[in-house]
């Protein structure tokens, strides 16, 4: 969903090598057009990139029919971003048909500053380093190097120990709730939001219904642009994204400047909700909108 880690690096690839970069199109409930995805595939296709949960809808990506469609007209290399689903629930590389599968640690709770990409052996063996260093050589001679065995090939330098350890501790912690429960949590409180967020005159939600997303529902507010909701929650002790979550393709695809974006996770509950509804139907007020009580009538 053109986020722009999963799109700017193939956007720059693309320009260096004189490759075509080409986009999917959205169905109108923010999902992939799966129909327009099969016409961009051909033998010429060489990678497929995308996201397993937009961070901006929360929508959740049918991974093994994306797969299905690609190696069916290509032998396109299959990139997936987990950085939104790997927090959210179970994920087993093994069963995914992909052939990359990369995750980011802060989003599951830990360090800043690392993640994870996860690769087919074959690949990874046939892959040169892409950064050279302490650890990454088997044998210097001379006039060659031989590399490490896996994963060491790809870990130069000196190892980024502490956050590996606090990444270790976030996954135990997960692990320990388990990844099922995480998921149940989410989408009850993803569909009480919903229906919640739904009841308030001028609100618009983007995105699947509450069973189809992860933690995430991102909306807009009449005319009350997201960074000033923001500013008015964030007084009420609500914490709340607005902008384009690194995502400007995409808004623009739903021909909207910005959106305000409420997340919710292991540590939130309804009375999380309740402050959320409570804090709009305040902006409401202030902007000269329906009266409060009355949307709360």
């Amino acid at each position: 969903m053109d986020h722009h880690a999963n799109f700017v690096p193939w956007q720059v690839l693309a320009m260096r090598r004189g490759a075509s970069f080409r986009l999917c199109e959205l169905t109108p409930d923010g999902r992939i057009d799966l129909d327009y995805l099969s016409s961009l595939l051909n033998e010429r296709t060489r990678i497929v990139a995308f996201s397993h949960v937009s961070n901006a809808l929360g929508t959740i990506n049918p991974v093994h029919e994306i797969v299905r469609l690609v190696r069916e007209k290509s032998d396109a290399i299959i990139v997936c971003d987990g950085a939104q689903s790997a927090p959210h629930f179970p994920v087993a590389f093994d069963t995914m048909g992909v052939d990359f599968y990369a995750f980011s640690g802060h989003k599951m709770l830990g360090p800043m500053g690392i993640g994870g990409l996860i690769g087919k052996r074959e690949m990874l063996e046939n892959m040169p380093p892409y950064q050279t260093g302490g650890d990454m050589i088997e044998f210097v001679h001379d006039d060659r190097t031989t590399w490490n065995v896996l994963p060491h090939k790809f870990e130069a330098g000196t190892p980024n120990a502490a956050n590996a350890v606090g990444l270790a501790a976030a996954v135990d912690y997960l692990e320990a709730i388990g990844m099922d429960k995480v998921r149940s949590h989410e989408r009850q409180l993803m569909s009480v939001a919903q229906q919640r967020l739904s009841a308030i005159e001028g609100l618009r939600i983007y995105g699947p219904p509450a069973d189809e997303r992860s933690g995430v529902v991102s909306f807009t507010l009449a005319d009350v642009h997201p960074h000033d909701l923001a500013t008015i929650l964030d007084g009420d002790g609500v914490c709340i994204r607005a902008g384009h979550h690194c995502a400007q393709p995409l808004m623009r695809r739903l021909d909207v400047p910005a959106t305000a974006r409420a997340s919710f996770y292991v540590y939130n509950d309804e009375s999380d909700i309740d402050a959320l509804v409570d804090g709009i139907l305040k902006a409401k007020e202030i902007f000269g909108d329906v009266p409060a009580q009355a949307a709360r009538g």
